[in-house]
């Protein structure tokens, strides 16, 4: 998830500064002025860094959905509170790979084995707080699109790992199969996850998506992903599927629940679905139609269509522009009138 703003306002760290206040304000004849307030300083070794103010949270507007309709996975879209581009994100997904009509979906309607797998795709957002109308515009989003879970939660990267537990509990009340966690940066032909979830045979216990092996636990004080040893105590990550997309099958979000009371939750929330995978003996699974790439907009636009037509999941760093640009070849190449030699 990537968030419109770095605001860590759920970290402990106090942060002062030597100009603070003026000199008369604290200095007098008698008295000598202050000296200058040291800054704390962060134990990698023994801190909760960055510190995550952890909570389940249940979201104040969700979807009207009938909860005996028979829902076989739900997408769950993290996607920022603040600024009009993540609405126009949001506005190319539902024109894009989230829309019902368009030509691939259509064709899945028509095929007995994907006919009757109903999905749901939800964007999960916080609250951007004060000082724009940006709260205001997505709670009007959401009664227009009925498609939103916005939870009273600081909507900043920190807290991606609150936001993914707030999406994840309100799929669980429904009866579900799976659920697929994404980025609203990204491109998913859901018709293909579902006939990729029907070739498997409905695996369960599954955790699956585009793989990281061997990654490194960043130490380093200030970086993005940075999680100290007071969190995790191991050198590496243990394998894990990148926040970009992965499924997980229903029977291990009871188990995803109650992990937070077994290890504290640290922001970087797709390792640590991961660790916890991990320490639940889950099997890693890679999806090898699932392709990220830091330069992936560049890429979609010199792939083949063979090449395109074989990916079901393409990340990250999709602007609108780019996603339109791919659905309109997708459906080109599935439901032209063009001989497919791929």
């Amino acid at each position: 998830m990537k968030s419109s703003t770095e605001k860590q306002d759920t970290m402990t760290i106090i942060k002062t500064s030597n100009d603070r206040y003026s000199k008369s304000s604290l200095t007098s004849p008698q008295v000598p002025a202050a000296k200058p307030t040291a800054k704390p300083s962060i134990d990698i070794v023994n801190d909760y860094y960055p510190f995550v103010d952890f909570k389940i949270v249940s979201p104040d507007i969700s979807p009207k959905v009938d909860r005996k309709q028979d829902i076989f996975m739900i997408v769950l879209v993290n996607t920022a509170a603040g600024g009009d581009s993540y609405r126009k994100r949001r506005e190319a997904i539902r024109q894009t790979w989230g829309n019902r009509s368009n030509c691939e979906q259509r064709k899945a309607l028509r095929d007995e084995r994907l006919k009757d797998l109903r999905w749901l795709l939800v964007f999960v957002v916080g609250k951007a707080g004060l000082g724009t109308n940006d709260d205001e515009l997505n709670m009007a989003e959401a009664r227009q699109h009925n498609d939103m879970l916005i939870g009273n939660i600081t909507d900043n990267y920190i807290n991606n790992v609150v936001k993914f537990y707030m999406g994840q509990v309100w799929a669980s009340k429904f009866d579900i199969k799976y659920t697929m966690k994404t980025d609203d940066d990204v491109y998913v032909r859901i018709p293909r996850v579902l006939e990729y979830l029907v070739n498997a045979k409905f695996p369960r216990p599954f955790y699956g998506g585009w793989t990281y092996a061997g990654t490194l636990v960043n130490r380093k004080i200030g970086g993005k992903w940075t999680v100290s040893w007071k969190y995790y105590g191991e050198k590496d990550w243990p394998r894990f599927n990148p926040g970009a997309f992965f499924i997980l099958s229903s029977d291990l979000l009871n188990r995803l629940f109650n992990y937070v009371y077994v290890r504290k939750p640290f922001h970087t929330d797709d390792a640590y679905v991961g660790v916890a995978m991990r320490d639940f003996g889950v099997k890693i699974t890679t999806i090898y139609s699932f392709r990220i790439a830091p330069d992936m907009p560049q890429l979609i636009r010199r792939m083949t269509d063979c090449y395109l037509k074989s990916l079901n999941a393409f990340g990250h760093s999709l602007d609108p522009e780019t996603s339109k640009i791919l659905d309109g070849r997708l459906q080109s190449i599935i439901c032209g009138n063009a001989t497919n030699k791929c």
